[in-house]
């Protein structure tokens, strides 16, 4: 039964991690499109034991936030993995605008407290009644270095069930120009190590064309 609750709750997670209310337009291009594939994590890219998810549903809008219906995205992807053990998993959301400004707009509007209400609207709207998820901790932690623009957001949910289970969320974003390139994951009681979150956002900062991040990020 918990398995089956953890799993629901890593697609609602995972969906609302880079989402905002009322979200841009979505114009999306062929040439944008394939750029934001080639951005993204492969399975190529994870070690043995990650097998690729299928698309999830889109999740109810968030009503927190702010309208961002006159921005238009050109290209947006997001795979995501999971591990061997069902529930563990990571993926990269990449957004591509039509401008840097709308960018960095959006971007502006990606809070710590805008988040937390998202993802917890977003698993509510997707978990059942008999289940019920609270907010434990929202954090910021260092954001990588040697980028244009970065966060590292850390969620600590309590799911109450049959059985009470802690997860933790990390968000970790980078941005250069009209492209912001998300990493999220989900765990149960402890993050992922830091060296595999770091080796992932360097991959995804290697892809977007700059330095690659430097310092621990978490």
């Amino acid at each position: 039964m918990i398995r089956a609750v953890l799993l629901v709750c890593a697609v609602a997670l995972a969906a609302a991690a880079a989402a905002q209310a009322r979200d841009p337009a979505q114009h999306h291009t062929a040439a944008d499109m394939k750029r934001a594939k080639a951005l993204a994590l492969r399975r190529s890219d994870l070690a043995a034991g990650w097998t690729t998810e299928k698309p999830s549903k889109p999740t109810p809008p968030c009503t927190a936030g702010p309208d961002e219906s006159k921005l238009v995205q050109t290209a947006r992807v997001d795979p995501s993995f999971t591990w061997k053990d069902g529930i563990t998993s990571v993926g990269s959301e990449i957004d591509i605008f039509r401008s840097a400004r709308e960018a960095r707009l959006d971007w502006k509007y990606s809070t710590i407290g805008l988040m937390s209400t998202c993802l917890l609207q977003s698993a509510h709207a997707t978990l059942a009644k008999s289940v019920h998820m609270t907010l434990k901790s929202a954090k910021r932690l260092p954001p990588p270095k040697g980028v244009e623009r970065g966060l590292h957001y850390r969620f600590v949910f309590t799911l109450h069930s049959k059985q009470t289970v802690e997860l933790v969320a990390d968000v970790v974003a980078i941005g250069r120009g009209r492209i912001s390139s998300v990493l999220h994951t989900l765990t149960v009681r402890a993050p992922l190590p830091p060296v595999v979150v770091n080796s992932l956002v360097g991959v995804l900062a290697h892809r977007l064309g700059t330095t690659s991040p430097s310092g621990p990020t978490a």
